[in-house]
């Protein structure tokens, strides 16, 4: 079991995740926040990611089996979307193609303009994370007692938000989490995917936290299983 460590997440500036389609762009999914965002930004604050010049390859299991924290899905309290902004990407410049690609391509992934939906600062989330209390890390690291931690979030770590210590007594998981771990989803008989969000955001029903705190355990020791197998 995991020890469970529920927090109050107020968004400190937008950010946008690439969640939903709209007119020439994305907007972000502003009900819950992936517990994967929080997972990593959190992990990413503590020096807990490997440093590397290029991005590792892809792989949720790979990483569910070594995070230092877990968490649940972050659920917002009231949530809402800034008007759509425009974004340019000038690809001859930044991407280094000839202008003449360019022109030749102006429309779809290589178009200059497209447009994003972010959420606002202020907003406010809740939910926990599950292993090392990350207050008493802070606070031993800090020699001085540490009430909040902030981290990145978002798409290209364009957002921050703080965390704080908070009252919930229940928590709503990321069902597609235990899939990527391969755990056996249809043998929890007290979860059900309540609120099917995206692909890689099914969250469940209300858990109370020591049994969530029990399920990503069991999860994390099913993707480390899985781990183990890959490399034999």
């Amino acid at each position: 079991m995991l020890t469970p460590t529920p927090l109050r997440l107020e968004t400190l500036s937008p950010h946008h995740y690439q969640s939903l389609a709209i007119p020439s762009g994305v907007a972000t999914y502003a009900a819950v926040m992936a517990d994967r965002a929080v997972s990593y930004g959190l992990a990413s604050t503590f020096g807990a990611l490997i440093a590397s010049p290029a991005l590792p390859t892809k792989g949720y299991a790979r990483d569910f089996a070594s995070m230092t924290w877990l968490a649940s899905a972050f659920v917002a309290r009231d949530p809402s979307l800034m008007r759509p902004m425009g974004r340019r990407l000038t690809l001859e410049h930044e991407g280094g193609f000839q202008r003449s690609v360019q022109d030749a391509t102006g429309t779809g992934n290589l178009k200059q303009w497209f447009f994003i939906q972010e959420v606002p600062a202020g907003k406010i989330y809740d939910g926990a994370v599950f292993g090392p209390d990350p207050f008493e890390i802070a606070s031993r690291a800090a020699s001085a007692p540490v009430e909040e931690i902030v981290i990145r979030v978002g798409r290209h770590r364009s957002g921050l938000v703080r965390l704080t210590r908070g009252g919930v007594r229940e928590v709503r998981l990321n069902l597609h989490s235990a899939f990527v771990s391969g755990a056996d989803i249809d043998a929890i008989e007290d979860m059900r995917v309540d609120i099917p969000a995206l692909w890689d955001m099914q969250i469940s029903n209300p858990i109370p936290l020591d049994r969530a705190g029990e399920l990503l355990g069991s999860w994390q020791e099913s993707a480390r299983f899985q781990q183990k197998i890959a490399a034999a």
